[in-house]
């Protein structure tokens, strides 16, 4: 499969990482916009049970206000996702997409839109340390019984 963006397994259950990507999202200063349950909606719109599956869309409201100060029509590109769903030997992966994702590995793009393309990498900088902290986090504390 391609790679979408950062990934971490995580050697921990599913409902322990949702919980510590989510604090550590928000510890960074990151909104959780949205939280869509992927296997409920499954189970109720395709009658297909499937693994525990997650979709955060995350954004730092300040870096949202400024992009769409600079351009109005930036607005589907800012929210990064955040994908937390089991793995079969009791992991969880976490992965998430970066800020413009679809441009933002355009040279072009980052030329034209040069201040864009900074609050892009200060957002994904963002991302990268709550998952960093993440990570951190969980192996650090003890499994919750």
């Amino acid at each position: 499969m391609t790679d979408y963006g950062r990934r971490l397994i995580i050697d921990a259950d599913f409902d322990r990482t949702l919980l510590e990507t989510m604090r550590a999202v928000q510890l960074e200063g990151l909104d959780i916009i949205t939280r869509f349950d992927v296997r409920e909606h499954l189970k109720r719109h395709a009658h297909h049970d499937c693994r525990r599956y997650v979709l955060l869309q995350v954004a730092s409201p300040d870096l949202m206000l400024r992009a769409l100060q600079t351009d109005i029509e930036s607005g589907p590109f800012l929210p990064m996702t955040v994908g937390v769903y089991e793995l079969a030997d009791g992991e969880t992966a976490v992965e998430a997409t970066e800020p413009f994702a679809p441009v933002i590995s355009d040279m072009a793009w980052r030329h034209a839109s040069p201040e864009l393309a900074a609050l892009a990498d200060r957002e994904g900088a963002m991302l990268a340390n709550a998952l960093g902290r993440m990570q951190h986090v969980i192996a650090a504390a003890p499994a919750v019984v």
